[in-house]
């Protein structure tokens, strides 16, 4: 029995069989999993990670070259460091560009800070609850202002 991996995760099934299609068409076995629960509530799919496509653990290379020259994964995505940058509010005013690339293709993210949340419990006084970070779509780099 050989090992299976996951090589791609997306939000939607209908993806994953695109590129299902893709790495079948190159004689590479794969799998879907988690389809029918992202189908029957869509909004499960980013609780459960996603629609994951797999593939034999000896096919994965294979597999990741087409799905690059498919346009489905990208080179910087299995390099890409999850560091949040510090970006000086003094340097860098504008919240509303990205100031690595200058794009405006932005997104505010906010995460749940857990030290917050515990102290919520504790004193029962209401604070900010969430760390606010950036992220630009365009050079997929995450940053925090600093004052």
């Amino acid at each position: 029995m050989e090992n299976w991996i996951t090589v791609v995760t997306f939000t939607q099934p209908h993806e994953a069989h695109f590129a299902k299609g893709l790495l079948e068409s190159e004689g590479i076995e794969t799998m879907i999993r988690d389809e029918m629960t992202a189908q029957v509530n869509n909004f499960y799919s980013n609780a459960i990670g996603g629609v994951k496509l797999d593939v034999k653990e000896a096919e994965m290379d294979k597999a990741r070259s087409v799905l690059l020259t498919g346009g489905y994964i990208t080179q910087e995505t299995h390099e890409k460091t999850s560091a949040i940058e510090w970006v000086s509010e003094q340097q860098h005013s504008d919240k509303s560009i990205c100031p690595f690339c200058q794009s405006d293709n932005i997104y505010r993210k906010k995460e749940v800070n857990g030290l917050v949340v515990v102290l919520y419990f504790i004193l029962g006084a209401f604070f900010p609850i969430f760390k606010r970070n950036y992220v630009c779509y365009d050079c997929e780099k995450e940053w925090k202002f600093k004052k």
